[in-house]
């Protein structure tokens, strides 16, 4: 009698358990379809949006709206890329393009060929090597002056505004690489071929600037890609620079200098509207890429992300490259980077879409169809073709699916980076 009032009891636990399992079964099905259902609900303007761009313009106004066109148009999406505004390209904005890609490349090159194992003394001296590459630096800066007067009439302020900056930039290179002691022979030779690279760049990127044409939807697109991705791209490696020092290095008055940084995040951008314009006006930048690359080629917003990222790194990993005698640079740039590769993802996301979807800095500076990008090409667009408003939403998908694809296939690396920003150290 025991044993069968046990085996019942057994039966009627395991039962039990069956049932609570398929209620749980249930509630993750229920859960799982409302948020589906929700997601669906709050995607569904991008979905009427997506089908609509293969409907007739009579069809999108039509009501009662139709979830699907009646007649698929094909021929929308090409149509949009085959019309425009008028206006050709001017060498003036092509050259813009060309040199803003071209430090880009420098960039990358050199610091991915400067450095090395060996150590200083072993090869060309500092007193011989620092002098050259100030003065190859230099001549790069009278080129970059003679290329600007010779492709178009360029004035003095701009032939010189431009050259400066960019030679700014290649000495800050330079500066970095140098306090890491390497060997100077290799660094000349690095220097030298970066700065063909970036040549080599610079006329490829001008040339396809301005065979893409003027006006045209393909140019917006061009435009905006390239923008969105350079600009993103140099503030990876500066913001990065200045978090690692932050976070890994000692210096005096590294709290200050930090606080002082965070303090400017609190300053509205309409406050600096106004000077910042008047500023790239007296440069001569109105109208070129320069105007929205140089300004905002550090935020204060990725040195924070960063920082606060790098402050979790195990300093063993550190301590062990400083053993096996890297430098800082090479610390940086073979351990710091690797790791923190989420949050990298993460601010070039950030920093890409805020620039793909900047309105106002745009419309401020960028005043000729050659060098629209697309949000203010779009509300030109519009007033143009108010009649074919399919060609718009064409339009209107074709600025919106680069942000949501990049999220889509780099949001594990976004979640997992933002989760960093409020890591203490």
């Amino acid at each position: 009698m025991t044993t069968i009032s046990t085996d019942s009891q057994m039966l009627k636990r395991t039962s039990e358990i069956k049932k609570e399992n398929t209620m749980k079964r249930v509630k993750v099905i229920i859960r799982y379809l409302l948020l589906s259902l929700l997601g669906l609900i709050i995607f569904m303007p991008f979905i009427l949006a997506f089908l609509g761009s293969f409907k007739t313009g009579a069809e999108i106004i039509a009501f009662p709206p139709t979830l699907f066109p009646e007649k698929w148009m094909w021929r929308n999406w090409p149509d949009l890329f085959n019309t425009d505004l008028g206006g050709s390209p001017r060498l003036e904005g092509s050259t813009s393009i060309g040199l803003i890609v071209g430090l880009f490349a420098f960039y990358a090159t050199f610091f991915l060929t400067a450095m090395s194992n060996q150590q200083e003394g072993k090869g060309v001296p500092l007193k011989i090597g620092l002098p050259i590459s100030i003065l190859l630096i230099g001549i790069t800066g009278y080129v970059i002056s003679v290329y600007l007067g010779s492709s178009f009439d360029a004035s003095l302020i701009l032939r010189a505004s431009t050259a400066i900056a960019l030679m700014l930039l290649m000495l800050i290179a330079l500066g970095i690489i140098g306090m890491s002691e390497p060997d100077w022979g290799r660094v000349l030779l690095s220097l030298f071929g970066s700065i063909l690279v970036a040549g080599v760049v610079t006329w490829l990127f001008a040339q396809m600037a301005i065979s893409i044409g003027g006006g045209r939807f393909t140019r917006w697109l061009f435009n905006t890609a390239l923008l969105s991705v350079v600009r993103a791209f140099l503030q990876l490696i500066f913001c990065s620079m200045a978090a690692y020092a932050f976070a890994r290095l000692k210096f005096p008055g590294k709290k200050f200098i930090f606080g002082f940084m965070l303090a400017s995040m609190m300053l509205p951008g309409a406050v600096t509207l106004i000077p910042s314009y008047i500023l790239i006006a007296k440069l001569g930048w109105i109208n070129k890429f320069y105007s929205l690359v140089f300004p905002g080629i550090v935020v204060a917003f990725g040195i924070f992300l960063l920082t606060q990222f790098l402050k979790a790194v195990p300093r063993d990993l550190e301590e062990a490259a400083l053993i096996d005698g890297a430098s800082y640079f090479q610390i940086y740039k073979d351990v710091i980077l690797p790791l923190a590769r989420p949050a990298l993802l993460t601010l070039f996301i950030l920093q890409f879409q805020a620039m793909w979807n900047d309105y106002l800095s745009p419309l401020l500076y960028l005043n000729t169809p050659d060098m629209w990008v697309l949000n203010v090409a779009l509300e030109v667009f519009k007033q143009q073709y108010v009649a074919q408003m399919n060609l718009v939403l064409v339009g209107a998908i074709v600025n919106a699916l680069p942000v949501l694809v990049l999220f889509f296939f780099f949001s594990r690396y976004y979640i997992e980076g933002v989760s960093y920003a409020g890591v203490k150290g």
